[in-house]
């Protein structure tokens, strides 16, 4: 079976520790852009991609015998999905490899925001011995967890440690491990923010979630409240969001994506003293590329004998 990867993730370590029976019933050919990919698609029976691709590489012109796209990413929205729902290409994604490393990093944010982190960093700077420094705490907080899957649930459970309380919000409203509270619908998640001293997104971005943090919304937020976003830039109004910060009618927020990425050097999020910027890295880890591996050797074990492939994604829904 010939593998075609396109992306400029370093996959050398799913190359030299796929199995050896897998190596033996297939080619995998690594490439870091898609130019030099171009003329190796036509044979490709998987492609693999790390969240984008040119919809023309996975048609059936250029790629007449794609059988299954792998990506490594947990988001699907910059994938060309209709053109692989009209082949019927089932699609895998990395679901499940950022729960680590993206609830430490929540845990991490709220933290550098009670301590003020980023004020004694700057005294220290300044080598200014300032003592007086108000600081606060996460015990008997509250925190809302929008999107109650896999990495909210190790976000509740990390919370919980530290004494706070946790309420989720997901499709159903079925209780969930590690929360103390589930909502669901637009309600719940009213209920959600008005509760909340702090608040992360952790939805995918698909028809049913882009916008769903409307002002309106936001405006039910205390204003001692700290908004986190590990989702994406599209979930929520962020000229909304903006303005509610610069006057003070939300009292911070934690931004790792964006509407525009890379955040334009205009924005004046960037100066903002009450708001934390962050690349677009949130699920970055030295573990990141071991961990999708499996998932990918599992899928493609699965397509050669014929067994259950793990993580499909409904490509109708997005997610």
């Amino acid at each position: 079976m010939k593998i075609v990867a396109i992306t400029d993730m370093d996959l050398s370590l799913m190359q030299e520790q796929m199995p050896q029976d897998l190596k033996d019933r297939s080619q995998f050919q690594w490439f870091r852009s898609s130019k030099d990919a171009l003329e190796h698609v036509a044979d490709a029976e998987v492609i693999i991609t790390a969240g984008r691709i040119n919809p023309e590489y996975v048609s059936k012109e250029r790629a007449p015998k794609l059988r299954w796209m792998q990506t490594l990413s947990a988001g699907v929205d910059k994938l060309p999905l209709q053109e692989l729902a009209e082949r019927e290409i089932p699609l895998t994604n990395a679901r499940g490899v950022h729960t680590i490393q993206m609830s430490e990093f929540t845990l991490s944010l709220m933290l550098q925001w009670v301590r003020k982190s980023n004020k004694l960093y700057e005294c220290q700077l300044q080598k200014e011995w300032f003592q007086r420094i108000s600081v606060d705490e996460l015990a008997g907080k509250t925190l809302g967890i929008v999107g109650a899957g896999a990495i909210g649930e190790a976000v509740a459970r990390k919370a919980k440690a530290f004494d706070m309380s946790v309420i989720g919000l997901n499709r159903s409203g079925a209780p969930q491990p590690g929360y103390d509270q589930t909502v669901s619908g637009d309600d719940g998640l009213r209920s959600l923010l008005a509760q909340s001293d702090f608040v992360v997104l952790l939805l995918p971005s698909t028809p049913k979630t882009r916008g769903l943090i409307t002002k309106e919304h936001l405006s039910l937020m205390k204003s001692s409240a700290f908004l986190i976003n590990l989702a994406r830039g599209d979930v929520i109004d962020e000229g909304a969001l903006t303005v509610m910060l610069q006057e003070g009618k939300l009292a911070g927020a934690a931004l790792d994506v964006f509407e525009q990425e890379p955040l334009p050097a205009t924005s004046p999020l960037w100066s903002m003293n009450n708001v934390i910027v962050t690349p677009h890295i949130a699920g970055s880890s030295s573990h990141y590329t071991e961990r999708v591996s499996a998932i990918f050797y599992h899928n493609l074990r699965a397509i050669l004998d014929g067994g259950e492939m793990m993580n499909l994604v409904n490509i109708h829904e997005g997610y």
